[in-house]
């Protein structure tokens, strides 16, 4: 029947999809595992560039009725030395697992601080935190663990790797504090760019 051919053409297109984002993901960690990858840094404004982010993905907070935000408390002049486009790679990884792991009534907020020669940059939420026993795990390339929830989403589990590899290619690492059932907060630092 249509119905029914129509209902499989979906799920064909939706795992091709998936697909798709794995093999880019794929190409995108080899190559920065494998030195490829060239910074081009520049100074910019990395609350300009949250704020960028946070209206992209805001339809899709809404949707899950999800608060998506910049903290009242953030520096929103802080410069850093880096490549926008590689650390806008980082934001929307830790950002996407945020809404993965957050529930509806949630909130996701991201914060920029200046120390001393650095710019701290968190993203945090109220999620579902994540186990201590899996922590070791998370930035290892194929881990992954199943969202719960109605959705049930499963991630890649290349995200964390492509966005640790990013920061060390910046000479930054990323950290992470996670509590079960209380959320999940990652942190990394970028140099700042010298002020005229």
């Amino acid at each position: 029947p249509a119905e029914l051919q129509q209902q499989y053409l979906r799920t064909c297109l939706q795992h091709f999809r998936s697909l798709g984002r794995r093999v880019a993901e794929l190409f995108e960690l080899s190559k920065l595992e494998s030195g490829q990858t060239v910074l081009q840094a520049e100074p910019f404004c990395v609350a300009e560039l949250i704020s960028d982010l946070l209206q992209n993905y805001g339809i899709a907070a809404q949707s899950r009725g999800i608060t998506l935000q910049l903290a009242d408390n953030a520096d929103r002049q802080a410069q850093v030395l880096a490549d926008i486009g590689l650390i806008e790679r980082v934001l929307q990884n830790l950002i996407d697992n945020a809404l993965r792991h957050t529930s509806s009534g949630g909130h996701i907020e991201l914060m920029v601080s200046v120390a001393g020669n650095a710019v701290q940059v968190q993203v945090r939420d109220n999620g579902q935190g994540i186990p201590a026993a899996d922590l070791p795990h998370i930035f290892e390339r194929y881990w992954s663990k199943t969202a719960p929830g109605p959705t049930q989403t499963r991630s890649t589990g290349l995200g964390l790797a492509i966005a640790r590899c990013i920061l060390e290619l910046h000479g930054s690492r990323i950290e992470v504090q996670s509590t079960p059932q209380a959320g999940t907060a990652f942190c990394f630092g970028l140099p700042a760019a010298l002020q005229a």
